[in-house]
């Protein structure tokens, strides 16, 4: 599993004991989807590109402040940036504590200290303070993810939503429902086959 090379083609240079790590997260996520079927990726290649690399396409738009990452599942894309971001608090959140039992075990195994597992729907969610980001690759819409994630952002936070080839429709939708929101779409290096884009959410101040 070479994942040094996939990591130069969305222009990531990292140190030898991160790249480890990854390796490490994709190693255990394979063992760990034979017995308890946490995703869909049944192979070393596929785990690395469509788990590490595409959770990490995103790299150049992670800011300081702390993150959400909203529907984590495993805990993708937040494991992989919790790796290459020590320095920030990363949230995973999901209703779904199976998958999630995986992120607490790559958490102590990783020692990931920066990493905070929940299991909750987001509808319940009240963290004690407001988040910088929140990001997603899970919601099916923009709309949706806008109005479930607004209410647990701060003032000048962002929502980062990676999203594929329907984009424009959703944005067109978004807009409608959301005018108190600006919508910037960033092209991100990717090795997935699918189109891949990231939708920037932030709020309009008058």
């Amino acid at each position: 599993m070479n994942i040094a090379n996939h990591l130069e083609a969305i222009g990531l240079n990292l140190a030898e004991d991160k790249i480890k790590q990854l390796s490490q997260l994709a190693i255990e996520h394979l063992k760990w989807n034979q017995t308890f079927n946490i995703s869909a990726f049944r192979d070393e290649d596929a785990v690395a590109v469509y788990q590490i690399i595409d959770s990490l396409s995103v790299h150049a738009f992670i800011g300081e402040g702390p993150l959400l990452d909203v529907g984590t599942g495993p805990g993708f894309p937040g494991l992989p940036l919790a790796i290459v971001f020590p320095e920030l608090s990363v949230t995973l959140l999901d209703s779904s504590d199976k998958k999630l039992a995986f992120a607490r075990q790559m958490k102590a195994v990783l020692q990931l200290r920066n990493v905070t597992v929940v299991h909750q729907r987001i509808e319940s969610f009240e963290p004690l303070m407001p988040y910088e980001q929140i990001i997603s690759r899970a919601f099916t819409d923009l709309s949706g993810m806008i109005s479930a994630t607004l209410p647990l952002l701060s003032e000048q936070g962002q929502i980062l939503a990676m999203k594929g080839a329907r984009i424009d429709a959703e944005i067109a939708d978004a807009a409608k429902t959301h005018q108190n929101c600006r919508i910037d779409v960033h092209k991100v290096p990717h090795v997935v086959d699918e189109h891949r884009v990231l939708a920037e959410v932030k709020r309009t101040h008058a």
